[in-house]
C-alpha cells in the first residue's frame, strides 16, 4: 500500500470522521427523517424517500434489511458515490501531475543552466589563458557543448563519439601550434588523430584527461537524463491512470462505504478508517499503479541520491573546462614525447 499512500491520504475525505470501533453497533432507527433531510439538501426528490423504513428486498448493493432507499434512490446513490470518488481522485491525481511537472521543469532548467554556465566559464578561462588562439578555435568547444546538449535534450546517443571527436579536433588544432617550425599535411594530422583512439592507448597526447572527463560527464548526463525522463513518464502514467473507468466492484464498495448508511437511516454513521482505506486502495489498485509504481518511486529516489553524490551533474559540468585545460597542459609538457611516438 506504500506506493499509493499519497493518494490514499488525500482520499480520506471519503471518511471525514472516525466511525465505530470493531464490535460496536449503530443505533436502531425507525425513521428516515435524517436521510430525507440529507438527500433533500442534495436535490433528491422526497417522493422517492419514505418517511419510515420499508422492506429492503429490492436492494442490490446495500443489505436487504429495512431501508430508506427505493431501487431508484439506491442506483442514484451508487452514481453519486462514483462521482464523489472520481472528483477526489482527479483532484489528488492533478496534484501529483502538477507536482511532477513542476519538478520536471525545475530539474530540466537546472541541468541546462549548468551546461550554459560551464560553457561560459570555459570561455572565460580559455580567453584569459590563450587569448586570440582560443577565439580562433572556439568553434570546436562550442561544438562540444552543442553535442552534450543534443545528447541530454534529444537523442540520448553518441556521447562517446561527441567526446572523441572533440579531443581529435583539439589535437588537430593544437599539435601544429606546438610545432610552428613544421608544416603538417592534412593526411598526417588525420593519422595523428586516429592514433589517439587506438585500443592499446599507446598514444595519449592529453594524458588521462579524456578518460576522466568521459567517465564523469557520461555518468552525470545519463543520470540527469534518466531523472528528467522519469519524472515526465510518471506524470504521463498518472494522467493515463485517471482515465481508467471505475470498475463495478469499486462502485459497489463505494456505495457500501458512503451510500448504505443513508439507506439504513443513519447518514451520520461514519465508517471506520480501515474500511475507508481498504475501499480506496482497492479502487486505486485497479488503475494499474501497483506494484510497478513502488519500483518507479524507488528508482527516482536512487537517481536523486546518485546526482547528489558520485553522479553529480553540477560537479561534472564544472569539471569540463578544468579537465580540458589539464589535457592541454599535458600535451604542452609532453609534446616532444608525443612527436617521437608519432
Amino acid at each position: 500500500m506504500s506506493a499509493l499512500r499519497p493518494l490514499l491520504l488525500l482520499l480520506l475525505h471519503l471518511c471525514p470522521g472516525l466511525g465505530p470501533g470493531h464490535g460496536s453497533e449503530a443505533k436502531v432507527v425507525r425513521s428516515c427523517a435524517e436521510t430525507r433531510q440529507v438527500l433533500g439538501a442534495r436535490g433528491y426528490s422526497l417522493n422517492l424517500i419514505p418517511p419510515s423504513l420499508i422492506s429492503g428486498e429490492h436492494l442490490q448493493v446495500c443489505p436487504q434489511e429495512y431501508t430508506c432507499c427505493s431501487s431508484e434512490t439506491e442506483q442514484k446513490l451508487i452514481r453519486d458515490a462514483e462521482v464523489t470518488f472520481r472528483g477526489l481522485v482527479e483532484d489528488s491525481g492533478s496534484f501529483l501531475i502538477h507536482t511532477q511537472a513542476a519538478r520536471h521543469r525545475k530539474f530540466n532548467e537546472f541541468f541546462r543552466e549548468m551546461l550554459s554556465i560551464s560553457q561560459h566559464s570555459l570561455a572565460q578561462l580559455f580567453s584569459h589563458s590563450y587569448g586570440r588562439l582560443y577565439s580562433q578555435h572556439a568553434v570546436i568547444f562550442n561544438s562540444l557543448f552543442s553535442g552534450l546538449r543534443d545528447y541530454y535534450e534529444k537523442s540520448g546517443e553518441g556521447l562517446d563519439d561527441t567526446l572523441a571527436d572533440f579531443w581529435a579536433q583539439l589535437l588537430e588544432r593544437a599539435f601544429p601550434l606546438l610545432h610552428p617550425q613544421y608544416s603538417f599535411p592534412p593526411d598526417f594530422l588525420l593519422c595523428l588523430t586516429r592514433l589517439t583512439s587506438t585500443a592499446d592507448g599507446s598514444l595519449q597526447p592529453f594524458g588521462d584527461s579524456p578518460r576522466r572527463l568521459r567517465l564523469q560527464i557520461s555518468r552525470a548526463l545519463v543520470a540527469a537524463r534518466a531523472l528528467v525522463q522519469g519524472l515526465e513518464t510518471g506524470r504521463n502514467v498518472v494522467s493515463e491512470a485517471l482515465k481508467v473507468p471505475v470498475l463495478e466492484g469499486c462502485r459497489q464498495a463505494l456505495m457500501r462505504l458512503i451510500g448504505c448508511p443513508l439507506c439504513r437511516g443513519v447518514p451520520s454513521l461514519m465508517p471506520c478508517r480501515g474500511f475507508c482505506l481498504n475501499v480506496a486502495h482497492g479502487c486505486l489498485s485497479s488503475r494499474g499503479l501497483e506494484p510497478e509504481w513502488g519500483g518507479y518511486l524507488d528508482g527516482l529516489l536512487l537517481l536523486a541520491e546518485k546526482l547528489q553524490g558520485p553522479f553529480s551533474f553540477e560537479l561534472a559540468a564544472e569539471s569540463i573546462g578544468v579537465k580540458i585545460s589539464e589535457g592541454l597542459m599535458h600535451l604542452q609538457e609532453n609534446s616532444v614525447k608525443v612527436s617521437a611516438k608519432v
